[in-house]
């Protein structure tokens, strides 16, 4: 295969995942959050709402309800994420519509809806969002606010949606809005996790065996690893210091290692929210 014909392809299937993610987060809405009785944030809280007082259909007001959002992406975001936005809202509104009257489980509890819902809705999402779309709304907006300001888009969006359910707590009474917002939070958590992928660990080893760690690390774990030199504060002896980041998976192997080499190394173990490069997730 060509290198026209890899990239065509590459393209293809992202549409495909996308669409995918959008049929995901629909059949959460229907599925689960009308079920429950529940709305939600944004353009498709504000369709919830029509749909519960008015009968309007979600997915055809979510459609109409986007195209002013979907112009204020083609000015400010590139291209090739508003074909895909525009892609994934097309697929979105349809299935919405497809999906309606579906009941996958008979909910008796609005906590499993809520918690379920956001789940589902937050996977579909986050995947169509780690493909380069979005399903329009306030991910639209999230993905503008992210490009400049690198706030989180599931975080954007929780700010962003928890207005529109003042709205739900006048429409739909204190306690489903209640119910709503943990909704809301657990698909933003959910579409954090699914976009940018688990946390990666960035790894600190201050040890006097780093040559033996160093040729562990790269034959056992395939990670690379950056070696540093350092000095002791206190004895001003010299440190050898390195550098190396893992996934969660690897985290426990890495410390054994540690411990296996140098009983004696001190060891700093922090959070990288997110890491791009060989070996972890690149957009």
């Amino acid at each position: 295969m060509n290198l026209q014909k890899w990239k065509l392809a590459k393209r293809i299937g992202k549409f495909l995942g996308i669409a995918l993610g959008a049929v995901i987060a629909a059949y959460s809405v229907q599925g689960f959050i009308v079920q429950a009785g529940l709305g939600g944030g944004g353009i498709g809280g504000i369709a919830l709402l029509l749909f519960y007082t008015l009968g309007f259909p979600i997915g055809i007001v979510n459609f109409i309800l986007n195209i002013p959002l979907f112009a204020l992406g083609w000015k400010e975001v590139n291209r090739n994420f508003v074909a895909k936005t525009f892609f994934g809202i097309i697929v979105y509104s349809l299935a919405l519509d497809f999906f309606k009257g579906i009941q996958p489980l008979q909910l008796n509890d609005v906590f499993l809806g809520a918690l379920y819902g956001g789940v589902l809705g937050g996977v579909g999402s986050g995947f169509v969002f780690r493909l380069g779309g979005s399903l329009g709304g306030t991910d639209i907006i999230a993905k503008i606010i992210q490009r400049r300001f690198g706030w989180a888009m599931g975080t954007t969006m929780l700010m962003i949606n928890a207005l529109i359910i003042l709205a739900s707590w006048a429409i739909l009474g204190p306690k489903i809005a209640l119910y709503t917002l943990v909704s809301m939070f657990t698909y933003s958590r959910t579409v954090d996790v699914i976009a940018s992928g688990l946390p990666a660990k960035s790894v600190t080893i201050i040890s006097n065996q780093s040559d033996q760690l160093i040729q562990r690390i790269l034959r056992e774990l395939g990670r690379g690893v950056t070696f540093l030199h350092g000095q002791g504060g206190y004895s001003s002896a010299e440190k050898n210091v390195i550098i190396c980041v893992v996934n969660i998976a690897e985290l426990g192997h890495l410390k054994r290692i540690v411990r296996e080499e140098d009983p004696h190394s001190f060891i700093i173990v922090q959070t990288a929210s997110e890491v791009v490069g060989e070996g972890f997730a690149v957009e």
